[in-house]
Formats: structure tokens, sequence, C-alpha cells
């Protein structure tokens, strides 16, 4: 703070007037730094958040149901002296941790070539996944009791999690230890259709609707193709439309 100090029984007049251009220049004073203030909101905000507007859909690309709380980017002290010319075209996520990682932003020049910058930043995010509630043993159809979900950090993530539990029942292929996350290699599918079942075909002529014994050649759900077999020993395709029953294409 500037103080000033007046003898207002020794300058008579011109101390109203020194008084005055004080707060004229106190007022100038504060005007340019609100103005400079302003700019920096403006501005710093522009600059950042296209970035971490891409940067979030870089991570979301890798990990579509991560739960991220906050992204910082670090400050960079080496930006070009034409940095507000350039215009971000993409970025490049280069490594993910737990806390922080590291990518590269390409922006178009304005003679339309690229420059690429590289970024450090930190980051607050969790991934969800399904621990089981319990010890389930081999050969179990999984059921709504046996999991839960819980958000847990890269270090602990693994990319065969599963995130959701599909429309099919899941057969567990192993014993698995309560608190230990569930992953796509540690089942395998009831499958709708089975390699080998007798099935149901219906071909299809117009209205006119005929329905043949055949043999599954594979497994297949509910809107797959699989391969069948008729009685003829010829090999059809056919697609699956419900438990045990196909249409032959």
């Amino acid at each position: 703070m500037v103080s000033f100090h007046f003898n207002s029984t020794k300058c008579g007049n011109s101390s109203g007037v020194e008084h005055n251009l004080a707060k004229v220049g106190v007022a100038s004073s504060n005007l340019v730094s609100r103005s400079i203030f302003l700019l920096l909101i403006f501005y710093i905000p522009l600059f950042s958040s296209s970035l971490i507007d891409e940067l979030h859909k870089a991570i979301y690309d890798e990990f579509p149901s991560a739960k991220i709380n906050s992204i910082n980017i670090d400050n960079h002290n080496e930006l070009p002296v034409n940095f507000n010319e350039l215009k971000l075209k993409n970025i490049i996520l280069l490594g993910l941790r737990d806390d922080s990682g590291t990518f590269r932003a390409v922006y178009t020049t304005p003679n339309s070539t690229s420059k690429s910058i590289f970024y450090k930043f930190k980051i607050d995010f969790k991934l969800p996944v399904l621990v089981a509630t319990k010890d389930i043993g081999r050969d179990h159809i999984l059921n709504l009791s046996d999991y839960k979900q819980k958000f847990v950090s890269l270090k602990d993530y693994d990319k065969q999690a599963i995130i959701n539990p599909s429309n099919h029942q899941l057969i567990t292929k192993s014993k698995i230890k309560r608190g230990k996350i569930l992953t796509n290699r540690q089942f395998k599918t009831l499958s709708d259709v089975k390699k080998g079942d007798k099935i149901t075909a219906i071909i299809e002529d117009g209205s006119l609707k005929v329905e043949i014994l055949v043999t599954a050649l594979n497994d297949g759900n509910i809107g797959q193709i699989i391969s069948v077999k008729n009685q003829n020993n010829q090999t059809l395709k056919a697609q699956v439309v419900g438990k045990n029953q196909v249409i032959i294409k």
C-alpha cells in the first residue's frame, strides 16, 4: 500500500490539488491492474481448456469408463514466441501413471506446417472394476450376489477387468478368491448354442417357413453367425435367434 502525507497548514490549496492528483494516480493504477487481471483470466483458460479437453478425450479413448476427478497441465516454460498463432490439431498420449503422465500436442502453424510441443500433467482418476464379494468355485454361474463395483488406481487395474457383465451367463473356469478383480480370462460364456448341439433351423422362402434339424459346428450367442450342418452333410451359415434356434441365411 502507498501512503501519502500532506501538511494542510503549509500547503494551502495546493494540498487539495495534490490530493486529487493522488486519487487519480491510484485510480489509474487500479484500472490498469484490473485490466491485466481480467486479461489473464480470459487468456489462461482459453489456452488450457482446449488442451485439457483433448487430454480428457485421449484418456477416455484408452479407458472409456475412467472417472477423472482433476487434470492439471504443468506450466510450460519453453513455448514458442508465436504460440498464440498456433492452432491445436490433436494430442497423442505418451504415458500415463497413477498420478501423472505426458502427451504430445500437435499444432498447425500459420504456414500450414505442423509443430509438436511436449507437456507433462498431473491427474487424479480411478477406474471401475468388479471384485468378488466371496470365494467363488469353479463352474459357477456368476450372479449379482457374487460381486460389487469398486474404483481402483491404475496400478491395481487389469485391462481384462469386467466392467459390466454381459447379457450372457458367465461361468467360472477356476476358483476366484474373495476381493479379487473379475476378469474376462477367468470366465467362459454359457452360449445360446453350443458346438455339437442338435438345433432347430428355420429356412425362409417368401412367406413359407420350413424347420429342419441341424448340428451346430461352433458355439454362438443371439445375433451371431455360426456354421451348421444339415442331414445331407451340407455346411450352411445361420444366425442365432434364440436358445438352440437359428435362421439359415
